[in-house]
């Protein structure tokens, strides 16, 4: 499904965060988010999932406006996975996937489906959680706790996600894991993605096209090598870089900060 956004500013009450941004993301399409702190990118997806208001503005999926989607239909097609996420529910692993599937059911239906199981359980198997299932939150570890989250993400079954740091909690090894597990998804179910990755050279390498924001605006979108050149890293970060070439591509070494 096609994502865009026109003219769309939101924030909070009284401040406004995202002013007229416009952007197009295409179906199965991965747009990564970069910016310094307070650059609005939590604040853009919140907006997107309409978690806070739109203030000016609006967003379209494949070319209708969101604004005649109501609530639960809304969560068949956007699922988001929040930055912060509460660790602390008295409920399993597996009860917590289940709840993906809960914008699929009619609220007199209290019963999974074979459909509904077989989703929880290859969620649970893509995360690498089927022997943490019957586990309580409470005693998972962080990076435990984001995976049964993208557990529930993926469970939903969406065709547009919206990630604000998915790799937060994870050492080196579970965020090329994490990064990877989303690659394929991305692909083999043609789903379009928006995340916010803090790490910029995660963002370039998995990355189809960076989105770059500054204070609320759009400084940059375009494929990573263009979108992370030294001026735009400049702008947008306040430092001084160079590139290094890896197996990988190329990669960014900040060198000096421009703020001393």
């Amino acid at each position: 499904m096609d994502l865009s956004l026109k003219n769309f500013s939101t924030g909070y009450e009284g401040n406004t965060i995202i002013q007229n941004l416009d952007l197009k993301i295409k179906s199965g399409e991965w747009v990564g988010i970069i910016g310094s702190n307070g650059s609005g990118k939590s604040t853009l997806l919140k907006g997107i999932a309409k978690i806070i208001p739109t203030q000016n503005g609006e967003i379209l999926i494949n070319k209708s406006s969101m604004k005649s989607i109501n609530t639960k239909n809304l969560a068949k097609i956007i699922s988001y996975l929040p930055q912060k996420i509460n660790s602390n529910l008295p409920i399993t692993v597996k009860e917590l996937v289940s709840l993906g599937r809960s914008p699929h059911k009619y609220f007199w239906e209290f019963d999974w489906s074979k459909e509904d199981f077989s989703i929880i359980k290859e969620a649970l198997e893509l995360c690498d959680l089927k022997k943490y299932s019957d586990y309580e939150l409470t005693s998972l570890s962080g990076g435990q706790c984001q995976r049964a989250y993208l557990a529930l993400t993926i469970a939903q079954k969406t065709k547009i996600i919206l990630l604000d740091e998915p790799t937060t909690f994870l050492d080196i090894n579970f965020q090329l894991q994490m990064l990877d597990l989303i690659k394929i998804l991305n692909k083999k179910n043609n789903l379009t993605i928006l995340s916010v990755i803090h790490d910029i050279n995660l963002a370039a390498r998995y990355c189809d096209r960076l989105a770059v924001l500054k204070e609320g605006k759009l400084l940059a979108i375009d494929k990573p090598i263009n979108a992370l050149s030294k001026k735009i890293i400049k702008d947008a970060f306040s430092v001084e870089s160079e590139y290094i070439n890896t197996s990988v591509g190329k990669q960014i070494c900040a060198i000096k900060s421009l703020n001393n």
